[in-house]
Order: C-alpha cells, then structure tokens, then sequence
C-alpha cells in the first residue's frame, strides 16, 4: 500500500496548495495556490498520486501471483511429471513447493485485494471533494485517517505514481521527480528507504 508514509506525507501539503509526496524520498515543490481551484487541483494531485501507487501495487502483486499460481499448476501436474527424467521430476516438485510457499508468506493475492480497496478509498475520497460533499482541509483530514490502513512505503514507486499525478493534473507545467533507471525497474520490488529524489526541473 502506500503506506502510512505515503499518505500522511500528502496530507502534511496545505490544503491551499499542490502537495507532493514529502517522504524520506525528498521534498517535492509545491505551488502557492492564488485561488480555491488551485487548491482543488493541489488536493487532485494527491489522491491521484496514492490512487496510481496502489493501482500499479494491485497489478504487480496480482500478476505475480497468477504467475505463481500458474507454475504451481504446471508443475504439479501428474501428465506432465510423468514425462520427465527422475532429476527432473525432483526439480518440478521442488519449483511447485517453493512458488507455493513463495505465494503463501508473501500472501500476494491478500494484499492485491487490499491495494484495490484503497485504490477505491481514495477515488471516492476525490468524488466527494470534487462534488462538493467535503472541501479540501476535510479531504486531507481523511488521507490521515486513511494512513492507518497503509504498509511501508515503496518510495521510488512513489516519486513515480507523483509524476503521473502530475502530468494529469498539470500537463506540460508538471514538475516531476528523477528516479534513474534502476529505481524504476526494481520500484515495486526494493523499498529504497532514505533514496532522495530531486525534482527536473530544479536542475534548469
């Protein structure tokens, strides 16, 4: 999930203006708001940044697992094993208990359905801002609220799902992090705790 870090570091952005994820993965720029849309936007930015990390959470975590499931499935398959050398029939049950043992202590499908639900959360939380049904100041009240449901950070996934947010937001005026090549590879994959992350534009 975005963990607790994730949303709180959104939230801490005045509601008058454009947060950023203010996590140990650096300090994003934000814009000084000259009216109530830009605040609205500022807040948009947000929920879309945590809506996008625990989307792409859901979609790794849930393609990880179909995969698991899958060699669990191919090699633990009677017909197939038949076929095989003996060497080879110790390797295929060996690869179906580690994929199954990999899948049940990482409990991907679990935490898939988990990220997809907080996905949902923060997209109703922009509906009802964006209806009027809770200004800005209460929708940040409820990211704090909903950081009680967050895991660890990954915080190159982050400063990426950021950049996404604000592109849509802000088009071609987005400022947006680095990340490098091996951060955005290994995102889903390495938390990168203490990483510091610069913004693009903060270099021209």
């Amino acid at each position: 999930m975005a963990s607790s870090e994730t949303t709180e570091t959104a939230a801490q952005a005045p509601a008058a203006a454009s947060a950023s994820p203010q996590t140990d993965a650096g300090q994003g720029a934000s814009r000084p708001a000259t009216s109530e849309t830009s605040g609205i936007d500022g807040f948009r930015c947000v929920c879309l940044m945590n809506a996008r990390y625990h989307s792409t959470r859901e979609a790794f975590l849930d393609t990880v697992h179909r995969w698991l499931m899958f060699g669990i499935i191919i090699f633990g398959a009677s017909s197939i094993i038949d076929f095989l050398s003996p060497w080879a029939k110790v390797a295929s049950g060996a690869l179906t208990a580690v994929f199954g043992a990999l899948d049940l202590v990482f409990d991907l499908s679990n935490r898939s359905r988990a990220h997809a639900l907080m996905k949902r959360r923060y997209f109703e939380l922009l509906a009802d801002v964006t209806e009027g049904h809770k200004n800005v100041t209460e929708g940040y009240a409820c990211m704090h609220r909903l950081s009680a449901d967050e895991e660890p950070a990954y915080h190159a996934l982050i400063s990426a799902s950021w950049n996404a947010a604000q592109e849509m937001v802000y088009g071609s005026e987005a400022e947006k992090y680095k990340i490098g090549w091996f951060k955005t590879v290994c995102k889903n994959l390495l938390r990168f705790e203490g990483s510091k992350f610069t913004l693009a534009k903060a270099d021209m």
